[in-house]
């Protein structure tokens, strides 16, 4: 009996050998988690570079039906030399819906539209409706879902009040901040549930170009108009530009070199791209720069070498373009 009464009490655990225990578990969490959270990251990383990609596909089928061009959205043009007013339709959203409520409520029959709205028509157009009175989004019928314009690793955008002008879309005169959502259907696109900008005026064949051109990818938190994207910083000159974030660096943690922010998509690391030839990869230099540069302007020679400016050829080509998000 006192045999057995000593092994039953040695069956069970000490105190000192729970302890142990509870530390090698805790070690082995604190060597997992960071690991299991870099391979979640990654896998939305690869998401939204297919996402990329297969918008890159969309775009191509596009431009079979339209003589070579990528779509450019109905807007009256100011000045024959530069493309312009690609973002009064409700900027990148106008491609996939005339009429954008997202989170506000309203009917397209009477117009009566409340809450966070984006593009609902113009007066020339009409309810729902591009300035030149048609009611199809451009992008309608080439994409087989409308929830790869949002990509998983999207957590902030804001809203703007509907139609701002592009220099006024600073992250401080955003009326609130948003949590994108894939949208269901085209009511529910509206700028802040896109994670991507668009390029616009460019074509799938274009002797002045001697590079497959991006047209497509990651955006920033700001807004990506014109020369005001990517924080509108002057790549040239290494500092702040003009009438964009005044202190992009310290107020956001934005990396000059890369051209992104901490809060973009997947942080300052970069963006995911696609090109006319529809290949698509991790660009991690500043796209401002990578797209646009003049020849005189390179200092970079990463740069010089890259080969994915649109003005090698033809100086200045980027002033027929025109960035929108």
């Amino acid at each position: 009996m006192t045999r057995y009464h000593n092994s039953a009490r040695r069956a069970g655990f000490t105190l000192i050998e729970l302890l142990v225990v509870i530390a090698i578990i805790a070690l082995l969490i604190g060597i997992l988690l960071p690991a299991l959270g870099s391979a979640r990251e990654s896998a939305k990383e690869l998401k939204c570079l297919t996402q990329v990609r297969a918008m890159g596909q969309a775009f191509t089928f596009y431009a079979d039906d339209n003589r070579d061009w990528y779509p450019v959205i109905p807007a009256t043009q100011p000045n024959s030399q530069y493309l312009d007013n690609q973002y009064t339709a409700g900027g990148v959203a106008g491609l996939f819906s005339t009429f954008q409520i997202g989170d506000g409520e309203g009917s397209i029959d009477n117009m009566s539209v409340s809450g966070d709205t984006g593009f609902v028509g113009t007066p020339a157009g009409g309810a729902g409706a591009y300035i030149n009175g048609s009611d199809k989004p451009l992008m309608r019928g080439y994409i087989d879902s409308l929830e790869i314009l949002t990509c998983p690793s999207d957590k902030i955008d804001y809203y703007w009040r509907r139609f701002p002008t592009p220099t006024r879309r600073l992250i401080a005169d955003a009326e609130t901040q948003k949590t994108p959502e894939p949208p269901a259907s085209e009511r529910d696109v509206i700028h802040y549930n896109i994670s991507y900008l668009y390029i616009a005026g460019l074509k799938s064949i274009d002797p002045s170009v001697q590079f497959a051109p991006a047209m497509w990818g990651d955006e920033t938190n700001t807004g990506d108009v014109s020369l005001n994207a990517w924080y509108g910083w002057d790549w040239v000159n290494d500092a702040p530009g003009g009438g964009m974030e005044p202190n992009p660096v310290d107020d956001f943690g934005f990396n000059p070199r890369t051209g992104y922010a901490k809060d973009d998509n997947h942080g300052d690391k970069g963006g995911n791209f696609v090109r006319a030839d529809g290949s698509a990869d991790f660009v991690d230099t500043n796209p401002q720069a990578t797209f646009f540069m003049n020849a005189e302007d390179i200092r970079d020679e990463n740069l010089r070498t890259s080969n994915l400016s649109i003005n090698l050829i033809k100086k200045d080509r980027s002033n027929k373009v025109q960035t929108i998000d």
